[in-house]
């Protein structure tokens, strides 16, 4: 199995012409929990949301030809649309291909730009199967591989429950060859790219390593450590 990171940017600019009409009101897609094709050609689609829900709903009801059904509602600090509605075709068949037989997709998947809108993917599958969605992909949109590698489920949990920020860090790090030995680059390199300083860097290295280490490595304590023999 193989695990591919990519972003995609419609050539149009954006995924669905309803984005356009929330952006002039300063709301915008974060990211995108779930999707689901209904048996009307409609799709539930669960969204984050960055922007005042009142201004949200308002949008909402103001387009009851295109939203079916809408439920805004506030998770902690995070806003969350659940909204039903008739796609624009760019939009389902961008969809669609997610949904093809024999490749994964992480979610959420994150908006990482607005104006035009780009989408983060991460899709686990066979090397065919990835390069078959990824070209139907490109029929449609602007795509950027970032990545391709085995993939290693434990590993990927382990850089998922890392923070955005140490995320960044760690693969900027690995990108410069912070990591080879002997070492390529320096805390300084790693800062200049993420343009903060280096002790900032070494902070954020040694955190991620020893959280990195703590979920590894066995506690001693609770004696799967332990091996027949030992002394």
């Amino acid at each position: 199995m193989w695990e591919v990171a990519f972003t995609i940017t419609p050539e149009r600019g954006y995924f669905d012409l309803g984005e356009r009409a929330l952006w002039d009101v300063d709301v915008y897609f974060e990211a995108i929990r779930s999707f689901e094709f209904l048996a009307d050609g409609t799709v539930l689609v669960v969204y984050e949301v960055d922007g005042d829900a009142e201004t949200l709903r308002t949008c909402l009801d103001a387009v009851p030809q295109k939203v079916v059904d809408a439920r805004v509602t506030e998770q902690g600090e995070t806003l969350v649309a659940q909204l039903r509605f008739h796609p624009d075709e760019t939009f389902e068949r961008l969809l669609s291909i997610r949904q093809s037989f024999g490749v994964s997709m992480e979610f959420p998947i994150r908006f990482v730009d607005h104006e035009p809108s780009t989408l983060e993917i991460v899709e686990t599958g066979s090397q065919e199967a990835l390069r078959d969605r990824l070209a139907e992909t490109r029929e449609l949109a602007d795509v950027h591989v970032k990545y391709v590698r085995r993939h290693d489920p434990e590993t990927s949990q382990r850089f998922r429950e890392l923070t955005e920020r140490q995320q960044e860090v760690l693969l900027t790090a690995v990108e410069l060859g912070y990591y080879e030995n002997p070492r390529a680059a320096t805390h300084a390199d790693i800062a200049a790219e993420l343009d903060c300083s280096a002790s900032v860097v070494g902070q954020h290295l040694r955190r991620i390593e020893q959280r990195l280490v703590a979920t590894t490595v066995p506690d001693a304590h609770d004696g799967t450590a332990l091996v027949d023999g030992d002394d």
